[in-house]
């Protein structure tokens, strides 16, 4: 599969990592090295690590996982459909498009109910956010969340967004 990536992704040239990455300290290894490469459009950052291995941190489900051993097997893996769909929600970032969601500078399509809440991955649940609030919104759930069983009932405190 062919991906126009432009279609996917955000600019990221402009943000402020400090503030974003402060959200997930309690998840990124205190040596790690977090290089932003790519940001989809749902937020989620794909990152080059100090041994050139691409990481994603995907911020709707509060986890970091090693996708490829080099940024060129990353590209390679990008022709596996199903990674594609997975990393980037391409049939919601499509329906967003579609529906004449369009993001302004700064902005990502963002869950209004976290899938590790209960929230559903259809166009109903996704709304445009600021991608610092998105991040910060997320780390905040996820922080306290960390370590927990599937299926531990919490009391959760929810910021505003």
């Amino acid at each position: 599969m062919q991906m126009d990536t432009h279609d996917y992704l955000i600019d990221h040239a402009d943000f402020d990592w400090k503030t974003l990455l402060g959200s997930w300290e309690w998840l990124l290894e205190d040596d790690m090295e977090v290089a932003p490469w790519l940001v989809s459009r749902f937020g989620d950052l794909f990152f080059v690590d100090e041994r050139g291995i691409v990481n994603w941190l995907n911020i709707s489900d509060g986890e970091v996982t090693e996708v490829a051993t080099s940024e060129a097997e990353f590209v390679e893996l990008l022709n596996v459909e199903d990674n594609v769909a997975d990393w980037f929600l391409l049939p919601l970032v499509d329906e967003m498009s579609e529906a004449g969601k369009t993001l302004g500078l700064g902005q990502c399509y963002g869950f209004k109910s976290l899938p590790v809440l209960g929230g559903e991955l259809e166009f109903n649940n996704v709304t445009i956010l600021s991608i610092t609030d998105y991040w910060a919104f997320c780390g905040h759930i996820h922080a306290q969340l960390d370590g927990l069983p599937d299926g531990t009932e919490v009391d959760i405190d929810i910021p505003e967004l």
